[in-house]
């Protein structure tokens, strides 16, 4: 088996597909550098849009099978409330998958990657080294509050490494006779 990665993605944007609080800031996700894309969250159970990031620049090799995608958030709370996962997705054909990975628990105080997916894990989905490469694959993520008051959610990087076989054929030499 081999990989690639983790890879950073090129484009990250707001996705209004869930929630109704928006992302500021949400190129910013783009690197781990300590300015973040961030949602606050005021309201009892508020949850955010997805946070979704795609282009992460993969070459997988042709015909190869995919085992496997990991995808790391690297994540904090601010606040005094509760800031926890909503919906943790993979995008395919720019598509947000419906397979959810969230984690149980608070976020963290102190900023943490979160893994989602394995070596093993394939979201739900059948993929092909052409869907991984495309520009359109990625991954999408939405917190949510639990009680009243303020939460921030906060995003300084999203990292994905794929998994995958690539097939080599043996061939044996065959002599024909004449």
């Amino acid at each position: 088996m081999a990989s690639q990665g983790p890879l950073s993605p090129a484009t990250v944007v707001n996705d209004t597909g869930i929630g109704t609080v928006g992302w500021l800031n949400p190129g910013n996700a783009t690197a781990s550098d300590d300015s973040r894309a961030t949602a606050t969250l005021t309201a009892a159970n508020a949850q955010s849009n997805y946070l979704k990031a795609t282009d992460f620049g993969f070459t997988i090799p042709s015909g190869a099978t995919i085992d496997g995608i990991v995808v790391e958030w690297e994540r904090l709370r601010t606040g005094a409330r509760d800031c926890l996962d909503n919906a943790i997705r993979i995008v395919k054909t720019d598509v947000i998958g419906l397979t959810d990975k969230s984690a149980a628990g608070n976020w963290p105080t102190t900023e943490a990657y979160q893994s989602y997916g394995g070596i093993a894990d394939l979201w739900g989905e059948t993929w092909t080294d052409t869907d991984i490469n495309a520009t359109i694959f990625g991954a999408a993520l939405s917190a949510k509050a639990t009680a009243l008051g303020n939460s921030t959610a906060n995003i300084d990087h999203v990292r994905i490494t794929v998994y995958y076989t690539v097939v080599t054929l043996n061939m044996d030499v065959w002599e024909v006779e004449h």
